[in-house]
């Protein structure tokens, strides 16, 4: 994860968890018509019912308010598309399967170059996380989801991101270890918790390879989970390895 600073956003501005058991497949560019302050400022607002995952300040700063792994409310409101993820999926909100970065500035404003770098640089760090292709299908313009929007100004300055990515390349991901279940492990959808609901049961001696490690409700002392391959969570104690690094 490339360096970034956590704001956080008011519990009414984003949702808990990803519907459906969604995992972020695109990621849509937007411009924050005002400064990084004040977006900071605004996200923490419960009345204003928005957010988005990043800012990224003129100066290159990157800020994140919702996790990656929940709902931000950046691009929900559909108004003829163009977004090929969107138009495969005209049922479905854009918000459960994306990832949004805001930019601090203007529509009229040219991308100041620490501020594309920054952006290119956490674009492709997102996309080699969550295997997201660098191509204009994933990486897009908030205006070809909703076209009633000039976000962020125009879909080349979206581009011009998305180009400036391709070029940095997908970042070396370090292989993820093999973990063996040591009893059956209940898998719990959406959230590391033994409050939500349990999809599917892992038998004890099985071999899994987790896309990662999060922290969450502690379970005998213990608040370590894997996101299992799917991308729900299941609890580190009950495997070989219960305190990942």
């Amino acid at each position: 994860m490339i360096d970034h600073r956590w704001i956080g956003s008011a519990p009414g501005n984003f949702r808990s968890g990803r519907p459906m058991g969604l995992n972020p497949t695109g990621i849509v560019i937007h411009v924050m018509d005002g400064t990084l302050k004040g977006t900071d400022a605004w996200f923490h607002d419960p009345s204003a019912k928005v957010s988005a995952h990043y800012g990224v300040g003129v100066d290159g700063l990157i800020h994140q308010y919702v996790s990656e792994d929940d709902t931000a409310f950046h691009a929900g409101i559909v108004v003829n598309p163009t977004a090929a993820l969107v138009l495969a999926s005209p049922n479905v909100n854009p918000n459960y399967y994306t990832i949004g970065i805001e930019h601090e500035g203007h529509a009229q404003d040219a991308w100041a170059p620490p501020q594309s770098a920054a952006s290119a640089a956490l674009v492709a760090d997102i996309a080699g996380r969550w295997g997201i292709a660098l191509d204009a299908d994933h990486v897009f313009a908030h205006h070809e989801v909703r076209a009633s929007k000039t976000c962020p100004g125009s879909v080349q300055k979206a581009r011009d991101i998305l180009n400036l990515a391709i070029a940095r390349g997908l970042p070396s991901q370090p292989p993820t270890p093999q973990i063996r279940t040591i009893a059956d492990v209940r898998v719990r959808a959406g959230w590391p918790s033994t409050m939500v609901p349990i999809v599917a049961i892992i038998p004890a001696g099985s071999i899994v390879v987790p896309k990662g490690n999060v922290t969450g409700t502690s379970v005998q002392g213990n608040p370590n989970w894997y996101v299992s391959p799917d991308g729900n969570y299941f609890w580190a104690g009950a495997t070989t390895v219960p305190n990942p690094a």
